[in-house]
């Protein structure tokens, strides 16, 4: 983590100084954690002023402040006109300072498993740093830059975007060497308009690339040739295309990697999905243009351990499984997952929530991916939230049963009335829908 002293943090800053010089061992936004030997950045908000809870940082042993406006304590403070802006300088230049190889991950599905892939297979020939949770926004990247260890080599940052120009912001933050655009689907398409403005967006991280990056594109993308040029490094392609330097290919076996090179990579993973083995093969790309040996690459893959709420397979009884998927869901994700389902053993069950963020596009293309289910032939899906009667609209009658259902309660004691003893279930749906409860009443018999 950060080891500045405060006079190193000032000139980074622009800021100015009240107190005596003390030195820094890392940094934190949050007056309730861990404060020792910290500056506190009291960052301000709609609704809050971190400045009002310095004090409780004190307390906690914060060895300084920097704030917008001078604040009574007894430890020295930074002065800045804009304290986020300043952490975000600050987080630039320790990361610049530590000297370790960056590698920007953002992308509509997939960040955050390319993320945990990528740290696995990293860490096998590297001192390796990953983002943690969700801080992917323009707070939790440059805390996540500020975590970085003066000895680690590489740092993988995972980058999420709302609108048009934010990845700009955040890689002028991270100053990518690597960057990664996983895939462009609809996720958050209410917030951008259309996937094409999402993949304007995206784009940024290729665009912040200098001469010596290196630009992991997915070759199966309609963007992909637009994205080509806005790189002004080095070009690596993954995916199904044949003409991908890194290029995957289904086996009766499973999966595995044909190389520009012409050698062939069997990969295994602890996970499920196609979508998946496509995120290890552009984790394959990366790792090999680092210089990691194919046996340290299949190793790290092998052991990664995917999030909790992603293609977790709970196996009930010999009969019967549940997937659980619950932990987030957009068109894309959503049809991958029924893609998984449709190679589980029969009854195959969806269990689908509302998805979210997709503004104006919503009711079609819930009603979309209802129609992917009846195509898919699933034996049943049961649909709830907002928009439960469209995806019950896009099922149709001719394949199955769709139920629709208001509320996640009336689901689940539609389920615990009604518990299936064989086949697979799978659950899906946005965070917000918490249907992880589903998953736990079928699992566990707790909501």
């Amino acid at each position: 983590m950060i080891q500045m002293n405060l006079h190193q943090i000032s000139a980074v800053v622009g800021g100015s100084m009240v107190g005596k010089e003390a030195r820094i061992q890392g940094v934190t936004t949050d007056s309730r954690g861990d404060c020792q030997g910290k500056l506190f950045v009291a960052l301000c908000g709609e609704f809050f002023n971190g400045e009002d809870y310095c004090q409780q940082a004190v307390e906690k042993g914060a060895a300084a402040v920097l704030v917008a406006n001078a604040v009574e304590v007894e430890v020295p403070q930074l002065i800045v006109k804009d304290t986020l802006v300043a952490l975000q300088a600050i987080a630039t230049a320790w990361i610049k300072q530590t000297g370790v190889k960056v590698i920007g991950i953002t992308g509509s599905n997939g960040k955050t498993t390319v993320k945990n892939m990528l740290f696995s297979v990293l860490s096998q020939k590297y001192k390796c740093f990953a983002t943690q949770g969700n801080f992917n926004n323009e707070i939790g990247v440059p805390l996540s830059l500020l975590a970085v260890k003066s000895d680690d080599e590489v740092a993988v940052i995972e980058m999420g975007a709302a609108q048009i120009g934010d990845l700009n912001k955040l890689t002028d933050i991270i100053k990518p060497d690597i960057s990664l655009i996983t895939n462009i689907g609809d996720a958050h398409v209410g917030r951008f308009g259309s996937v094409d403005n999402i993949a304007v967006g995206k784009a940024e991280v290729y665009e912040a690339l200098d001469i010596d990056g290196k630009g992991i594109v997915n070759l199966d993308s309609p963007y992909a040739d637009d994205f080509k040029t806005k790189i002004k490094g080095s070009v690596i392609t993954f995916g199904q295309n044949v003409a991908a330097d890194f290029r995957l290919v289904e086996t009766t076996d499973g999966y595995e990697v044909i190389t520009r090179r012409g050698e062939t990579i069997t990969i295994k993973l602890p996970i499920l999905g196609l979508h998946n083995y496509m995120n290890a093969t552009a984790v394959l790309a990366i790792a090999l243009s680092m210089k990691l040996k194919i046996a340290e690459v299949q190793k790290g893959l092998h052991e990664f351990e995917p999030e909790a709420g992603r293609l977790q397979v709970h196996v009930v009884n010999q009969g019967f499984k549940v997937i659980d998927d619950a932990y987030n869901a957009n068109p894309t994700s959503v049809k991958a997952a029924i893609d998984v389902l449709t190679q589980e053993q029969q009854p195959k069950v969806l269990v689908l929530g509302d998805m979210l963020e997709l503004g104006d596009h919503g009711q079609r293309l819930h009603q979309e991916v209802g129609q992917y289910a009846a195509v898919q032939k699933l034996d049943e899906v049961m649909a709830v939230g907002e928009f439960a009667e469209d995806i019950k609209q896009g099922f149709g009658t001719d394949q199955g049963v769709c139920e629709a259902y208001a509320k996640v309660d009336d689901l689940i004691q539609h389920i615990s009335a009604n518990m299936p003893t064989k086949g697979t279930v799978l659950v899906k749906g946005s965070r917000n829908m918490r249907l992880e409860r589903v998953v736990n009443m079928m699992v566990g018999g707790e909501v």
